[in-house]
């Protein structure tokens, strides 16, 4: 149960009670947090013609925030393009009484991360937070052939440093700056997929570098790693429906699914991290999904067997670590 006097549970507590940890949400709930807490701030959102992109740039604007929705237009596989995704979520933002200016450029492009970047200085004199958002569904497997893999590279990895490269030194110049890029819990490997892992994992090590070089610049970078049912989700569903039929997933994970919480569950922690009440938080990952924030553990060393100083002990021996390896660096339970 939620402790007394907190009003919040953390997801210790509901494993405690046996729960499953992803949650669910109400769909088409209407947001209405807001406040003054980001006026006069300036932000970029890629991707933002839907999905979390647009649940960021939204939440964003709700806060104070002037915002330069970036959407190329193409489909769920990156093929197309169109205005229509980036000028419906600015007109949203104008509508709720927010300022917004859309950008179709693609990120998955160094000139196109720039272009983004300077649209943003041009139309209000500054840029101070990125959050890159972007994505598509691209083959992220071995099979992939060599072009496949740079347009996934591009989108998923590549798409942030080109924008940082971009905003940063006006963010350091001013002394203020925030950094958000996404990652997925794919980063871990655990998913398949060694293209998207590599990616999602590279974009993990170059925001903690980020966050590194910039301690003392009053610039944060942090990531994000989402849960929510967007379009690209959407996708899947017909695969969802054939792995239930075929009795190869329970209806528990089918209920899982069916119920993702949508974006807007996703966009608070990033609104926050925006704030000043963020300040000092910076190299994070950070989980958000439904009721849900949580944060990832950090790349450290977890075992470890000591022989001696090297100057005056022999390298191990392939007969020691038959033993050391697997009791003392892979133990089990």
């Amino acid at each position: 149960m939620a402790r007394e006097g907190r009003g919040w549970e953390t997801a210790h507590d509901r494993q405690l009670r046996g729960e499953r940890t992803c949650g669910t949400a109400t769909r088409g709930t209407r947001v209405s947090d807001s406040s003054d807490r980001l006026k006069g701030r300036v932000a970029l959102v890629t991707g933002a013609g839907n999905g979390i992109g647009q649940a960021c740039a939204q939440a964003l604007a709700r806060h104070g925030a002037s915002v330069v929705v970036n959407d190329l237009g193409t489909d769920e596989f990156a093929t197309g393009r169109s205005s229509e995704a980036a000028d419906s979520t600015v007109a949203g933002i104008v509508a709720d009484g927010g300022s917004a200016t859309a950008n179709y450029d693609s990120v998955a492009d160094p000139d196109g991360c720039a272009a983004a970047v300077q649209t943003a200085i041009d139309t209000y004199g500054k840029l101070d937070i990125v959050v890159g958002c972007a994505g598509a569904i691209i083959d992220g497997t071995l099979a992939a052939d060599d072009d496949t893999y740079q347009r996934f590279m591009a989108l998923f990895l590549h798409q942030k440093f080109w924008l940082t490269r971009a905003a940063l030194p006006g963010m350091q110049e001013r002394g203020w700056g925030r950094i958000i890029t996404t990652t997925s819990h794919g980063a871990t490997g655990l998913l398949g997929q060694p293209i998207f892992a590599a990616a999602m994992g590279g974009v993990i090590s170059m925001t903690r570098a980020i966050a590194f070089e910039n301690a003392t610049t009053g610039v944060t970078a942090n990531c994000l790693s989402p849960g929510a049912g967007t379009r690209l989700h959407a996708v899947a569903r017909p695969t969802f429906e054939q792995l239930r039929a075929d009795g190869a997933i329970t209806e528990a994970e089918w209920d899982a699914y069916v119920n993702t919480p949508p974006p807007e569950y996703v966009a608070p922690i990033v609104a926050w991290l925006c704030s000043d009440a963020a300040d000092g938080v910076t190299g994070q990952v950070l989980h958000a999904a439904g009721g849900e924030v949580g944060t990832w553990t950090r790349y450290e060393l977890d075992h470890m067997a000591y022989r001696g100083d090297h100057r005056t002990n022999p390298p191990w021996t392939l007969d020691e670590l038959d033993v050391v390896v697997p009791k003392a660096l892979l133990p089990q339970g």
